[in-house]
């Protein structure tokens, strides 16, 4: 019995691969197959490229072709598999098939096999689209793999929807309209239009959106290949197949008529109803496999061992509004990985943690009690609103996340992991901020520009100390100076002591504030009478050294005064080879930007950790010959010397008291600690600012820029003794910008950089005779001047014309090597698609002459 089962398996499998074999060669035989290709590849890449503008992005993924991949495969996988079971013209396929002594399955799964992997060859011949992108920056080609493994479950799921409209309709016309209807409507399922459209129940939406192959690719391609998703595009492509067995069976007797192609649709509604309850149950499962770079999706060891450090019994309490239509899709989906991650958290917990979905509906006792507690009212531009925030209890501990926006999707992980680790404890580090940038009222207030204080209190108690007091509070763990200068003797010899007492510091000094330049006027400056910070680091075995200081290899791109982008030495963008990788604030950080720094010296043989460096084309500039100057004037005070720079630092110690014992109570004096000390230094005050560090500061968007804020928190942290969260917080931060761009345009300018510097000193120059010639007349234009003045002022900007073309030229210049590799690039890819068709073509060609014909 068994050994005739498994005969009657081989013999499937066999007339299936025949069928698929005889489709095939139908398909590869067809000259329209090359066309078609030919037009999914060219739509897809002039949407990527053109359309979308992939080279402008200055993202390295793959995000914008799969945005555009469902619309094209709407438009061609149709037209590919109307033919298959044609009523009409010469091929007459159902009359061929209805001859055949093969079951009405083994025929569409065979058809389907064969279009599946011709569509799966198509796509491969998208590849040189990732290619452009790795040439271009470093892309997460785990991300990009899971976005071809939706793809290719899209097209061959779409394919078996256009396998059902050629067997239910019969005439090609009919059967590419009728295949583009469906698409188009399952396609739209999980859109945000449809969710306003349908007067159905959020829970009926969301299940039907399960359905959408533009949303199940979207989630494939973040490299999280969840099982439940997979799943949903095969559920979809087995009953567009069982749609198709069912009316092929159906014409092999006879034409179907209107009748009975009305029951089929009842059919079709059946099996549709019972594909989506299945879709719905398959959620819960959440069985994944994470193919990201950095494991973003992967609970790190340090979020586990925060929830097994919780006091059972510990709740979380999400509040959502599931049932609310007008939730924007990708709110939706947001709040279902909220979900799952926090269950996740949850089955780690071993017991120790519960977590509860609380349902929100208008006007019910869930609302009520979310806003008593303090969830917030999300609007949405209908006019209703929702909920999606959370309660996490611990005993008399409580956190609350009034809602989780969308725009920290990629710290939801290091957000519960902190709140985890808070509640857990009966001990918060107490942070003490002493900085002439911040007054006590701060703590309660946001400071403009600093958006790291609300980060900051995220995750400690803080406190603002008055900048000119003269002692401590006894309750710091860390205490944070920015900007020490003017700092009272009695205050240094207060943080002197505290250092002594196993605590930690952390120092940002800086030789030129440029978002407060009000502050240069107390740049604190070694004396070697310990009147400043900076005396006190010297006595610790660093000294401060107030040169600003550039970098030929590390200038970051800024927009100048002028509106014009610029290679600018003395702002540095600091990667992964100017990191420690062996300290542990630093080895789990990918960039991090200073703006105009200083630089620390100490003796080689002192414990100092090297924790941020410059390159060996670093060099410096005064601070006057800076301050004031265009920065493309500025940047032609810069030159390499040949030496590398320490830009942040790390004192381990053990360290010795900088001061002598006080006249008054000497026996509570320490002169020293023989344990390790924690003693930061970094010669940036800028990097804290929101411009060195948050793109769109103080708006719902905002996100970092680079690791700025997480280099602070981190050495907050290890100061405390707990660097249990520097890996979560970190993760995903990979930089995917285009650098090859940013390469070639630093190149560019360096190209031109003496001669337009230059012609822009010279510029600034002839404009600053001018303003001084008003100012010296008192006068507010050169109308007002006396002939002889006019003239001469007439006669200076007359030979700045000159300049100026030259200014021009030289820009020109560097955009166009941009827009050439830009041009470039786009052709190559726009004939990528059309060489490899004809390659294939080609292949095909000389395959079937070498065989005999069957």
């Amino acid at each position: 019995m068994a050994e005739s089962s498994r005969d009657s398996a081989s013999s499937f499998v066999g007339r299936v691969l025949a069928v698929a074999r005889h489709e095939g060669r139908q398909l590869v035989f067809s000259g329209s197959t090359y066309v078609l290709q030919l037009g999914f590849l060219v739509v897809l890449t002039v949407g990527t490229f053109v359309v979308g503008g992939l080279f402008d992005s200055n993202f390295a993924s793959l995000d914008l072709m799969w945005s555009f991949l469902p619309w094209a495969g709407l438009m061609f996988v149709p037209a590919i598999a109307m033919r298959a079971f044609s009523a009409e013209g010469a091929d007459q396929e159902c009359e061929l098939i209805a001859s055949m002594p093969l079951s009405s399955g083994e025929i569409v799964l065979g058809k389907w096999l064969a279009g599946s992997a011709l569509l799966i060859i198509t796509l491969a011949f998208t590849l040189p689209v990732p290619l452009t992108v790795a040439y271009l920056g470093s892309p997460d080609w785990g991300a990009i793999t899971g976005g071809y493994v939706g793809a290719a479950l899209l097209l061959v799921t779409f394919y078996a929807v256009g396998l059902f409209a050629s067997s239910l309709m019969g005439e090609r016309a009919s059967a590419y309209v009728l295949a583009v209807a469906i698409l188009l409507l399952v396609i739209l399922t999980g859109t945000d239009q449809a969710f306003r459209i349908l007067m159905a129940s959020s829970a009926m939406l969301s299940a039907l959106s399960n359905f959408s192959p533009k949303v199940n690719l979207t989630r494939l391609a973040t490299g999280y290949i969840e099982l439940s998703v997979v799943l949903n595009f095969m559920i979809l492509a087995a009953l567009a197949l069982w749609g198709t067995t069912e009316a092929l069976s159906a014409r092999r007797v006879a034409p179907i008529p209107l009748l009975g192609k009305c029951g089929y649709a009842l059919e079709a509604i059946l099996a549709l109803v019972v594909g989506t309850a299945l879709m719905a149950g398959l959620r819960t499962f959440d069985l994944a496999i994470d193919v990201t770079q950095n494991r973003e999706y992967t609970l790190s060891p340090a979020t586990m061992a925060a929830a097994r450090t919780l006091e059972a019994p510990a709740t979380l309490d999400l509040y959502w509004s599931e049932h609310e239509s007008g939730v924007p899709a990708r709110i939706r989906d947001y709040a279902n990985r909220i979900e799952r991650l926090s269950r996740t958290i949850e089955r780690q917990s071993k017991g120790r943690l519960v977590v509860n979905v609380r349902a929100v509906a208008p006007d019910t006792e869930a609302e009520w009690t979310a806003m008593a507690r303090g969830i917030r009212r999300v609007p949405l531009s209908s006019g209703d609103h929702f909920f999606l925030g959370a309660i996490l209890s611990n005993g008399s501990r409580t956190r609350i996340f009034d809602y989780f926006d969308i725009d920290r999707a990629r710290l939801l992980e290091y957000d519960l992991a902190l709140s985890l680790t808070k509640i857990g404890r009966a001990h918060i580090s107490k942070v003490g901020l002493l900085s002439p940038l911040l007054t006590p009222s701060h703590v309660n207030e946001p400071r403009e520009g600093l958006s790291f204080l609300s980060e900051l209190k995220r995750s400690a108690d803080i406190a603002i100390l008055p900048f000119f007091a003269e002692t401590l509070p006894n309750d710091l763990d860390v205490l944070i100076v920015i900007g020490g200068g003017g700092l009272r003797p009695a205050m240094l010899y207060a943080i002197d002591q505290f250092v002594m007492r196993g605590k930690g510091l952390i120092v940002c000094l800086d030789p030129h504030n440029r978002f407060n330049p009000s502050s240069d006027a107390m740049v604190p400056v070694v004396t070697g009478n310990l009147e400043t910070i900076a005396d006190v680091l010297k006595m610790y075995g660093l000294k401060f050294e107030p040169m600003i200081v550039g970098d030929a290899l590390l200038a970051a791109p800024i927009v100048g005064e002028d509106q014009q982008p610029t290679i600018f030495p003395f702002w540095l963008r600091l990667k992964r080879a100017q990191l420690s990788t062996t300290h542990p604030v630093t080895a789990n950080l990918h960039e991090l930007l200073f703006v105009e720094p200083g630089s620390w010296m100490y003796a080689q043989s002192s414990s100092v950790v090297e924790l941020v460096t410059t390159t060996d084309r670093s060099g410096v500039a005064l601070p006057g010959t800076i301050k004031g100057l265009p920065a493309s004037a500025a940047a032609a005070n810069f030159s390499p010397d040949g030496h590398v720079r320490t830009l942040a630092a790390f004192l381990p110690g053990p360290l010795k008291s900088a001061f002598p014992p006080p006249p008054v109570s000497p026996s509570s004096h320490i002169a020293g600690r023989d344990g390790p000390n924690a003693v930061f230094a970094v010669a940036d005050v800028d990097w804290l600012f929101d411009p060195a560090s948050i793109e769109g500061a103080g708006t719902p968007a905002a996100r970092p820029l680079n690791d700025n804020h997480a280099l602070l928190a981190n050495m907050i942290e290890f100061s405390a003794n707990d660097v249990m969260l520097a890996e979560v917080r970190t993760r995903g931060a990979t930089d995917r910008r285009f650098t090859r761009i940013e390469s070639i345009l630093s190149r560019e300018r360096a190209r031109f950089n003496i001669e337009e510097n230059q012609s822009l000193g010279k510029i600034a120059r002839i404009e600053r005779t001018i303003g001084e010639v008003l100012k010296t007349a008192n006068a507010k234009s050169v109308a007002e001047l006396p002939p002889q003045f006019r003239a001469e002022i007439e006669k200076l900007e007359l030979g700045l014309i000159p300049v100026r073309r030259r200014v021009r030229e030289i820009r020109l210049a560097i955009r166009e090597a941009i827009q050439q590799l830009g041009r470039t690039l786009t052709l190559t890819n726009l004939a990528a698609g059309p060489v490899l068709v004809c390659a294939f073509a080609f292949a095909i060609l000389l395959t079937r002459r070498r065989r005999p014909q069957q």
